[in-house]
């Protein structure tokens, strides 16, 4: 996976449960592309074509677009513990209250891996 997918799929994994909250009330295409974006990414395999044409720009602008453009971007919460992904795809960091839940992969549903 190249730097540019890996960055895209940090994005989805970290902005995923807005992003499918936002599209639950959108057409049913588009439901259906981010199905298939949530089933591409979790078998590993380039999401960025489909992820373009989710956010409705060309290819160049995808990143830029999806670091900024994805629902509930924002600042991350500091913890004591944080877990990142399971196989190591992705650089999302999940955040937990001490002893509290492992977080899971919402495109796996693994358990992520405490860092």
């Amino acid at each position: 996976m190249d730097a540019q997918e890996r960055l895209a799929l940090t994005t989805l994994c970290c902005e995923l449960a807005e992003l499918r909250r936002e599209c639950a009330e959108q057409p049913e295409r588009r439901q259906r592309l981010l199905a298939r974006i949530e089933a591409e990414a979790a078998a590993r395999r380039p999401i960025l074509p489909l992820l373009a044409e989710l956010l409705g720009v060309d290819g160049e602008e995808t990143l830029r677009t999806a670091g900024a453009g994805l629902p509930g971007a924002g600042p991350g919460q500091a913890d004591e513990e944080s877990f990142a992904c399971p196989d190591g795809a992705c650089d999302r960091v999940e955040g937990t209250t001490p002893a509290g839940p492992i977080p899971r992969c919402l495109l796996t549903g693994r358990p992520m891996r405490r860092r």
